[in-house]
């Protein structure tokens, strides 16, 4: 049976509203994880990476700050906490409403694919338990996305395995979560490659 609470596309229709809603042509990164937190983690672990493989992951300096907040919220989970968190500073930072918008509508057609696919399976791999290795993993891969901004496109290797893993806890699919954990583990021999060649 599919979940279709807190399905992908639902979610983007609550940053669309985000986007808009708020005064002049900017959004602050507040007003977003607020449209999320009803949501709960899942859809904003799903979401917010797939953020960075749109056009306004181009920008210099949007993975590492999409990494903060996702790291923030990674953490709020991990440690049992129901509502989302993030520091001030991170809150104020204003984002370019168009852009955040065309970004969401870039992600629709491939959030109804993905709705349509995913559904309920193998839950003790999608426990709370896995959860929490997930976000330890999630934490992990985190920490790579500031060096590799370096390197032309490769954020958006350790963005897709964290977009696994929440599209897992979304719809508490044991299967995506261990494909997540595969995928990790590919990722980070991709960093390895990655980080030598720029190094080279």
């Amino acid at each position: 049976m599919k979940t279709r609470e807190g399905a992908l596309n639902d979610v983007i229709e609550e940053l669309h509203g985000a986007a808009r809603a708020d005064d002049g042509d900017k959004v602050s990164v507040g007003d977003l994880i607020d449209a999320l937190d009803a949501r709960g983690y899942g859809p904003a672990l799903a979401v917010l990476p797939l953020l960075e493989l749109t056009p306004i992951g181009g920008i210099p300096g949007f993975p590492t700050a999409l990494a903060l907040v996702i790291g923030a919220l990674t953490l709020r989970l991990l440690m049992g906490y129901e509502h989302f968190w993030a520091p001030d500073w991170l809150r104020r930072r204003k984002l370019n409403s168009s852009r955040v918008e065309d970004s969401l509508e870039w992600l629709r057609p491939i959030a109804l694919r993905i709705d349509a696919k995913l559904h309920e399976r193998l839950r003790w791999f999608a426990s709370r338990q896995a959860q929490q290795v997930a976000c330890l993993v999630i934490l992990g891969l985190l920490l790579t996305v500031p060096p590799l901004e370096l390197i032309p496109f490769a954020t958006s290797l350790p963005m897709i395995v964290i977009a696994i893993f929440g599209m897992a806890i979304l719809f508490r699919d044991g299967l995506l979560m261990l494909i997540g954990y595969c995928t990790a583990a590919l990722a980070v021999v991709g960093i390895i490659y990655l980080s030598g060649a720029g190094a080279g």
